[in-house]
């Protein structure tokens, strides 16, 4: 099995299993310095595009709308593999084709309570008792498209890597010195 083709599988399988590693990644954006963040993946598509949610008044976001080239950071510790991506993120806001099927996942849940905070999250409060919810939603959902992977299987006899670069709609390889 190609290292490309394990990554793949392993994403796709997080879509199914809440407690694989992957659920939780670190989405990293650019600002002053580099922002990095650990956030939940809803869901991988085929294409390797990954989605997730956030409150749409968010650093992240406004950071997005400045500048869409963000990185992706999944480690299964288990397995031993470290997927990089590196690729534009697209925001899903209210308008877009998407956002309804997005926000019909979450209007029902509980999590629809951590986007209707009063004040933007990152606000500064003196007590937790003052943050306070509202009716409003600030929620979006962002999809990131890859254009660049960085594969790397650790393992006890050798190591393996490579970089997966879009041509078109498929991927070329370059094995790397891992």
């Amino acid at each position: 099995m190609s290292l490309l083709d394990l990554a793949k599988a392993e994403l796709l399988r997080s879509n199914a299993d809440k407690r694989h590693p992957f659920r939780y990644f670190t989405l990293g954006t650019l600002s002053e310095y580099p922002e990095l963040r650990t956030v939940v993946k809803r869901k991988t598509e085929n294409e390797l595009e990954t989605i997730l949610f956030t409150d749409s008044r968010t650093p992240k976001v406004e950071q997005i709308r400045q500048n869409n080239k963000v990185s992706l950071h999944f480690y299964h510790p288990k397995k031993k593999l470290q997927i990089r991506i590196n690729g534009q993120a697209e925001l899903i806001e209210e308008g877009h084709t998407d956002y309804d099927e997005f926000y019909n996942q979450i209007k029902s849940a509980p999590s629809l309570k951590d986007y209707t905070t009063q004040k933007r999250p990152g606000t500064e409060v003196k007590e937790e008792s003052q943050i306070l919810f509202g009716d409003d939603i600030h929620f979006i959902a962002i999809r990131v498209h890859p254009e660049y992977l960085d594969i790397l299987q650790l393992g006890s006899d050798h190591h393996q890597r490579s970089a997966y670069f879009k041509n078109g709609r498929e991927w070329e390889e370059k094995v790397l010195v891992p």
